[in-house]
């Protein structure tokens, strides 16, 4: 779980599985596209459905925001989630506590488990992140297949025959008094044009970006993963800037820009909670890893008291900017 300032706290609960690079807790990356603009926490996280059997479908789940006010937690089972009605604000210190499960694979039978916990601060600060100046550049030529229809009409079929990128100049400002974490999201969104009916989803959404800026070196990534280089991560602290700003530039890509209406690029700065910043560094290691038997287990990070998994917060400072 993933709390911010701006939607309801939810949860998944779920029986301990095997973790591996397709978890729910994956980090998002590469070409995606979606029936909504995601919530800022949504856009570190996705859930895969295939995972719905491990769901603890009747949870005693409970919200107890700073040692106080205490919120029951409904199950959605259209999402899997464990919902609250708490909207957080800055500086909260939230708490999960789940007491009682009911096995989900078993029916009708319910297995007391040992007491669940998970707590969490909300960083008590907005990041900046400031445009300097954007400018958009065709780097390969534009080209189309077409497909001829029945009466002899022609569309498009190449959704990524262009590729037109923003290089965006930017400036973090990082407050001097505290360890701060860092995550950058650069995601180029686009509508399909209703001219194009077999692209059927609402939006298409990109989250190649790519920078030489020594902020968002890792040397602990010794290897590329997806558009993701060697030694490259977007999720950082402020050891390199601390108490200062620190101008960077990066480049986002939208495909098939030709195909897209209105689109843009959602320039987003996310403050971590430590919690969420050391799981998500696991993470980028994990799944550059080989297993084998010379391999040494990797320990992923958790913060959940007698369970495994993540309750993390954020919050952040987002922009938009038109893809033009």
């Amino acid at each position: 779980a993933v709390v911010d300032p701006d939607t309801v706290v939810f949860a998944f609960i779920s029986e301990a599985t095997a973790f591996d690079y397709q978890s729910s807790l994956a980090v998002r990356a590469d070409y995606y596209t979606y029936d909504q603009i995601l919530a800022p926490r949504d856009r570190i996280f996705e859930y895969n459905s295939r995972e719905e059997k491990l769901m603890l479908k009747n949870a005693n789940a409970e919200l107890i925001v700073n040692d106080k006010d205490v919120y029951k937690m409904k199950y959605n089972s259209k999402y899997y989630t464990y919902n609250s009605e708490y909207i957080p604000k800055q500086g909260d210190n939230i708490k999960i506590r789940v007491e009682s499960l009911s096995n989900s694979s078993t029916k009708d039978s319910e297995i007391q488990l040992e007491p669940v916990e998970a707590e969490v601060q909300l960083p008590s600060t907005t990041p900046r992140i400031e445009v300097i100046s954007t400018e958009l550049a065709i780097k390969e030529k534009e080209y189309y297949v077409y497909q001829v229809r029945d009466d002899y009409t022609q569309v498009h079929t190449d959704t990524y025959g262009s590729d037109t990128v923003m290089t965006i100049r930017a400036k973090i400002v990082d407050p001097g008094d505290e360890k701060n974490f860092y995550r950058l999201l650069v995601r180029s969104v686009g509508i399909p044009n209703q001219s194009y009916e077999y692209l059927q989803t609402k939006y298409r959404c990109v989250d190649d970006f790519k920078s030489g800026d020594m902020i968002f070196y890792d040397s602990d990534l010794t290897k590329s993963y997806g558009w993701l280089p060697a030694n490259f991560s977007n999720v950082f602290d402020d050891e390199l800037i601390n108490g200062k700003e620190y101008e960077i530039t990066v480049e986002t890509r939208m495909r098939g820009k030709c195909l897209l209406a209105e689109p843009y690029v959602i320039l987003e700065l996310q403050h971590l909670s430590p919690d969420l910043y050391y799981y998500l560094k696991d993470i980028e290691i994990f799944r550059i890893s080989d297993f084998d038997l010379y391999t040494n287990p990797i320990q992923i990070w958790s913060n959940v008291k007698g369970g495994w998994g993540v309750f993390g917060a954020m919050t952040y400072d987002t922009h938009i900017l038109p893809f033009k």
